[in-house]
């Protein structure tokens, strides 16, 4: 967990303790409450492997093939994501997965569809041709190799994607689709799903909506937290499933290959929702800090020798690292001096040792480099500590 979280207290909430966290203490408190999700996922999996084999190996749709390839492995990604909480790596990969269902429905209707679709590789093979700039990272043969390598998938993207251009028309390099997306939802019978893809897309595109579980106002403050996002877990889960649902459907509609276990194993999973739900909305109230955690803190400490120092204070983690003096700080340290001096400021009584200190607001340091973070304690009177249920991840 770090040097810095020496001082954090694992076994209280993180609300109580500025929401201060890491990603296995959550998974832990995930596991407590949700003790059979890991085996109901791995069941479905089980069903899975054994539709991907047959999917393989029974389809001879390219397109269709490929189609697959990412539908099935982003479904892995997914639940990878449900099990650890990632909710914004879980709605990018539930978003892929409604991709996935209406081109998979798309290349299976029509011929020209999958044939524009496989053609679609020419315009990866060149941007991948040009893709150059790390080529300065290398040295010697491994430099010359990759540069020979790059230059062959230029020419060959180049040639290939000149002809594919030439067939389906300039606006072919953007999309594989004469079709948006909508379109091709709406006419195989999905475009219902489409507005949960969109909200599912702003975590992709970076709009604002899309900080959904990773950001709120706190007693009229706003509060941003990184990590992982629970809120957007909860809703991925149920989009997701849903969206592989109706794909593995489909393959049992268009193929000869029984999916109807498969189905069933999801079906239990979307029925679990309202527990993986409860579960999560439970830790994540755990997780937001009652109040808005308190900003880094420039300090000076003045030492019974006379010798200032500056200290880049995280009062969220109760810990301190050595800082470089701010620039205009020497006429700061001389009144701060001059007012230790006069007996102006308050000297606690239990110093021992510890430096007489004072906080500069409005002002940044930065921590010097490679310097370790240690207690506050070291240097200000010892604090207590909250104490509430939670579960200690170690």
């Amino acid at each position: 967990m770090g040097n810095k979280f020496g001082d954090i207290d694992f076994n209280v909430p993180p609300s109580q303790r500025y929401g201060v966290t890491h990603k296995h203490e959550i998974r832990t408190n995930m596991e407590s409450r949700l003790p059979e999700l890991p085996h109901i996922l791995s069941k479905t999996l089980e069903e899975a492997h054994v539709v991907i084999r047959q999917f393989f190996t029974q389809t001879t749709n390219k397109s269709a093939a490929i189609v697959g390839n990412h539908a099935f492995n982003d479904l892995d990604s997914f639940i990878d994501c449900i099990l650890s909480g990632d909710g914004r790596s879980a709605a990018r990969a539930a978003r892929s997965l409604y991709e996935h269902l209406i081109n998979y429905c798309e290349v299976t209707s029509s011929p020209t569809a999958a044939e524009r679709y496989l053609e679609h590789a020419a315009v990866t093979t060149d941007l991948l041709g040009n893709l150059t700039h790390g080529l300065h990272y290398l040295r010697g043969m491994t430099h010359k190799r990759e540069r020979t390598r790059l230059a062959k998938l230029r020419r060959d993207g180049s040639a290939r994607l000149k002809v594919a251009l030439a067939k389906f028309g300039p606006r072919f390099r953007r999309d594989w689709s004469s079709l948006n997306l909508y379109d091709r939802a709406a006419s195989h019978g999905y475009s219902s799903h489409y507005d949960t893809y969109r909200l599912l897309s702003q975590v992709t595109h970076g709009s604002c909506g899309g900080v959904l579980g990773s950001h709120a106002a706190i007693a009229g403050r706003s509060v941003h937290r990184t990590g992982l996002s629970l809120e957007l877990a909860v809703l991925s889960y149920l989009e997701g499933f849903t969206f592989f649902r109706a794909f593995a459907k489909e393959i049992g509609a268009r193929q000869s290959i029984d999916t109807r276990s498969l189905v069933e194993r999801v079906d239990l999973l979307i029925h679990y929702w309202p527990r993986y739900r409860a579960a999560l909305m439970e830790v994540d109230s755990l997780i937001w800090p009652e109040s808005p955690p308190p900003s880094p803190v420039a300090v000076l400490a003045l030492y019974p020798n006379e010798r200032i120092r500056w200290f880049f204070w995280e009062p969220a983690l109760g810990r301190l690292k050595p800082a470089h003096t701010p620039e205009d700080g020497d006429w700061m340290e001389k009144g701060f001096r001059k007012i230790v001096r006069r007996g102006e400021i308050f000297i606690p009584p239990n110093m021992e040792g510890r430096p007489i200190t004072t906080d500069v607001p409005g002002v940044q340091v930065t921590p010097k480099e490679g310097s370790p973070w240690f207690e506050a304690s070291a240097i200000f009177p010892p604090g207590s500590k909250p104490s509430a249920a939670w579960f200690n991840p170690t």
